[in-house]
């Protein structure tokens, strides 16, 4: 492609919208917001006068010969519907999670994407980010041996509590797994590989939540207790919740024969990448004379030492996927890093949850995906 900076709408002004206009050009310099939508035009031209862009319909934007990418910035229930309209349009995708709500609808993304040649891509891009590269290499880099385990835990009171307009994540396409879960996971993906099977427990504490001055009705499953296993023979158990209060659990690590690393949370990415090597611990715990106790003590994590950044970091922690696929549409060369293939697997994994918790059956994923090439 002979252009060097891409045209980018925005669909939905909702409350991350800015996220995206902000960094997409002032930050990632291979990308220019041009206009913005939304099925609320007065929000659309409140979004577009604070950023100096265009306010349309949706139906406009994608007219528009400007614009290359579509950024799709909506609920859940619309992610497929809309990036199938993009797609037919001509426009390059790049959609917030989760991909779809069923995985027939990412089959059907895919062939259309495939079938047009165009990319599409979808969040979490947090994959990218200096901390989860910075992980990434040390495994690759053999720091803690052969991956063993992964352990991920995001166990909370719900969004209620500061989401301006929270109702539409306990509705279908919403829930700590559909919301929350596509961080975790990809993170997981994204470093150790495709996940092969996995099993899941679900509850709902709450059939009711009081929101502002109104209540919700809660009309999916809050709580979820799973167990995956990845091809590549690495055992995993991930806790999501909308109902508890806050646990001491770890967030994100990954347990190996040489060592463990811990890993700073795949949504905010406060934090730095550790790694507690096997032999400093060991000859710590035998230099003690109460070694064992002392093993099992907070005392001994301290020991834990921390990686240098695998790659520098950036303010910005969304529009990083988009860019990273503008690269690819400029060059015609790279595979995006936050690919329809990975996005596709997540979701059958989000959904997969629902269907053990139903089933009472262990599940059998039926698509794949390559780890997506390093940045660093």
């Amino acid at each position: 492609m002979d252009k060097k900076v891409l045209g980018v709408g925005v669909i939905g002004c909702g409350a991350f919208s800015g996220a995206y206009i902000g960094s997409l050009g002032p930050v990632f310099k291979n990308c220019k917001v041009l206009a913005c939508s939304d099925i609320d035009m007065d929000r659309a031209r409140e979004v577009a006068e604070k950023w100096n862009i265009i306010a349309c319909t949706t139906e406009e934007l994608l007219a528009n010969p400007e614009i290359d990418i579509a950024v799709i910035v909506t609920g859940p229930a619309s992610h497929y519907p809309l990036t199938m309209q993009a797609l037919n349009a001509g426009k390059h995708v790049y959609c917030e999670k989760p991909m779809a709500i069923t995985v027939e609808q990412t089959n059907e993304i895919v062939a259309l994407a495939e079938e047009k040649g165009l990319y599409v891509t979808n969040a979490p891009d947090t994959i990218l980010d200096s901390t989860m590269q910075t992980a990434r290499k040390a495994l690759d880099d053999g720091l803690i041996g052969k991956p063993l385990s992964v352990t991920m835990n995001f166990i909370g009171p719900g969004a209620d509590w500061w989401h301006p307009r929270p109702d539409f994540l306990y509705k279908i396409g919403g829930g700590p797994v559909m919301d929350m879960g596509p961080y975790y996971l990809s993170a997981a993906v994204s470093i150790l590989g495709p996940i092969e099977q996995m099993f899941a427990y679900a509850a709902k504490g709450f059939d009711v939540r009081p929101i502002q001055d109104h209540e919700c009705t809660v009309d999916v499953n809050t709580d979820y207790k799973a167990v995956l296993k990845f091809r590549n023979g690495v055992i995993g158990n991930i806790n999501l919740s909308f109902d508890s209060v806050r646990s001491s659990s770890p967030g994100f690590e990954i347990q190996g024969t040489e060592g463990v690393l811990f890993i700073p949370d795949p949504n905010t990415l406060t934090g730095e990448v550790k790694v507690l090597p096997r032999q400093k611990l060991k000859e710590a715990v035998q230099g003690r004379r109460m070694g064992v106790a002392w093993m099992y003590s907070p005392e001994a994590l301290e020991l834990a030492e921390e990686l240098p950044r695998a790659i520098p970091p950036i303010e910005a922690h969304r529009g990083m996927g988009a860019a990273d696929m503008a690269d690819c549409i400029i060059s015609g060369e790279a595979k995006p890093r936050c690919s329809m293939y990975i996005a596709r697997h997540i979701t059958e994994a989000l959904l997969a949850f629902d269907v053990c918790a139903k089933t009472g059956l262990p599940y059998n994923m039926t698509t794949t995906c390559e780890r997506p090439d390093p940045v660093y």
